[in-house]
């Protein structure tokens, strides 16, 4: 039998090739029995059956309907699975799902990284299908291309429809009223150009920046910072892509910093890499 170090090698060479890789008739997760922190954003689908999942070390069940969206470097750990099990996994390149999250900046995201899954109704469970083979056949005709641009609109639509149906079924406008860190997404954009403090970010809600600090770590697994950071990087790398023609000093007085150093070393501390570098690779 393949051992796993190998498996998850071949399995990222695919999908990184393919941008989408799209695993049908899965009745064991790929990594079984140790903990694994996937680089991918994956999307689970789960037909028939059970299984057991320790999540950031929460145990999950996902049952039958289920549906769960995974954000990258979380940990997964399987513990068991039903006999008859299976389910579908949709596996997005790290290229891939850079794009995607410029598209889909949303706080829904804020809901996925602390509870990844959720229940479809048949109904739901039925379109959610239909919109799997759309993606197969779009996955097909973009890989002659080799340009993503289909497969990434035909993606964009899946998440916006999978969103819209957890919004349906938790009541969105409940779920925003009682936990602080959906709140945090909307205060986030549209203050971040002038305010990148958590104490700024805990004024707004009237607590202390400890009790905020705390709460939003408990509710989503990320501090304040973590949630600013990654807004701020967001806007930058969409305003890249959409005015490829700015310079990096244009970038960064766009960005709200107060000069290029600065912007360079905020950029380099969340990314690993210096926003020039960055540029290059998209030009």
């Amino acid at each position: 039998m393949e051992g796993n170090e190998n498996f998850i090698t071949r399995m990222t060479d695919e999908i990184n090739q393919k941008g989408i890789l799209v695993i049908d008739n899965v009745r064991r997760m790929p990594i079984y029995g140790e903990k694994y922190v996937s680089p991918h954003y994956t999307i689970c689908i789960n037909h028939r059956g059970n299984v057991c999942t320790e999540y950031d070390g929460e145990i999950e069940n996902f049952e039958k309907y289920d549906i769960a969206i995974v954000y990258p470097n979380h940990s997964l750990l399987t513990h068991s699975s039903s006999d008859d099990y299976l389910a579908t996994l949709i596996v997005v390149s790290e290229k891939l799902y850079e794009r995607l999250a410029i598209l889909n900046a949303h706080s829904s995201r804020f809901r996925y990284e602390q509870h990844p899954h959720f229940i479809l109704t048949p109904e739901q469970y039925n379109d959610v299908l239909t919109l799997v083979d759309s993606l197969r056949i779009v996955s097909r005709i973009d890989h002659i291309s080799n340009n993503g641009d289909m497969l990434l609109a035909q993606l964009h639509i899946f998440v916006q429809v999978i969103n819209a149906f957890r919004a349906e079924n938790e009541g969105e406008s409940i779920s925003a009223n009682s936990h602080i860190s959906s709140r945090l997404y909307d205060a986030i954009a549209k203050h971040y150009m002038e305010h990148r403090s958590v104490e700024f970010y805990a004024s707004l809600f009237c607590l202390s920046t400890k009790y905020f600090s705390t709460a939003i770590k408990h509710e989503t697994g990320h501090s304040v910072n973590y949630w600013i950071q990654q807004h701020v990087i967001l806007m930058t790398k969409k305003l890249i892509h959409a005015e490829p023609q700015l310079s990096l000093q244009e970038i960064s007085e766009r960005m709200g910093f107060p000069d290029l150093a600065t912007f360079s070393r905020y950029f380099k501390r969340v990314t690993g890499i210096t926003p020039s570098k960055y540029k290059q690779g998209k030009e």
